[in-house]
């Protein structure tokens, strides 16, 4: 009987990754307008979490080895979907999204998005850019600020969703430091504190901007505009050490 039921099972799993390849084609599909990208992000997001149920179910039937060789799979095959979810809703909030933003510490782009107050009154707002974080220990509290207001703390954002977004945003040096944790929902908190301890400690963000300051070099081109952006950047870092 369980032999059967595992059967079973795994042909549900193979029906949904069979949707989940059919949804990432089209959400690849250059040709696609945001009303498809939308529709199929939300179908495709609907499958994976069907599918993590059919993984779970399965597991239940497997023993020690042929568990962990389950999970190291679904895990490969997990992320690689998430990715490309993550990527779709990017595409798709280029030109609209909506975040519970009250706060916003970046300056504004060309584009439009909407933001819902804590009344739910839909306001419109100039788009908040959120650079991606190469591991610039001096660029991690601008960084996390944005992070934090605009996706960390948004409520319509599922654990998974947000951990995707995290990732995404991270490069070089960052993003090779969690490389090696999956993308789960049950080690987004994991990741968020390996970051906030190796670039978060405010000692170390002003040791690195005192390093600059401190060997600072005369600059060749005494132009203006030259001159201008060395005393903003100077500025920059000795207002954040006060």
């Amino acid at each position: 009987m369980s032999s059967e039921k595992l059967s079973i099972l795994k042909r549900k799993r193979t029906t949904l990754r069979t949707a989940i390849t059919k949804l990432s084609t089209k959400l690849n599909d250059p040709n696609s307008t945001q009303a498809d990208i939308e529709f199929n992000a939300e179908s495709l997001q609907i499958k994976l979490n069907e599918l993590t149920l059919a993984d779970d179910e399965i597991r239940d039937f497997l023993n020690d080895q042929e568990y962990s060789e389950d999970i190291i799979e679904c895990e490969k095959y997990s992320e690689n979907a998430h990715l490309l979810l993550f990527n779709s809703k990017k595409k798709a909030n280029t030109s609209a999204a909506i975040l519970p933003c009250s706060r916003i510490g970046s300056s504004p782009t060309s584009n439009s998005i909407h933001y819902a107050s804590q009344q739910n009154v839909m306001v419109k707002l100039p788009t908040v850019n959120i650079n991606a974080f190469y591991g610039e220990i001096e660029e991690f509290h601008s960084f996390w600020e944005r992070f934090e207001n605009c996706i960390d703390k948004n409520e319509s954002l599922s654990q998974i969703d947000k951990h995707v977004f995290l990732r995404g945003y991270l490069d070089a040096e960052a993003k090779r430091l969690v490389d090696g944790i999956s993308i789960t929902a049950d080690t987004y908190t994991m990741t968020k504190e390996i970051l906030k301890s190796k670039y978060g400690n405010k000692d170390k963000i002003i040791q690195a901007n005192l390093d600059y300051l401190e060997n600072l070099k005369p600059i060749k081109d005494l132009s203006p505009s030259a001159l201008n952006e060395l005393y903003i950047e100077c500025n920059r870092r000795i207002l954040w050490m006060l």
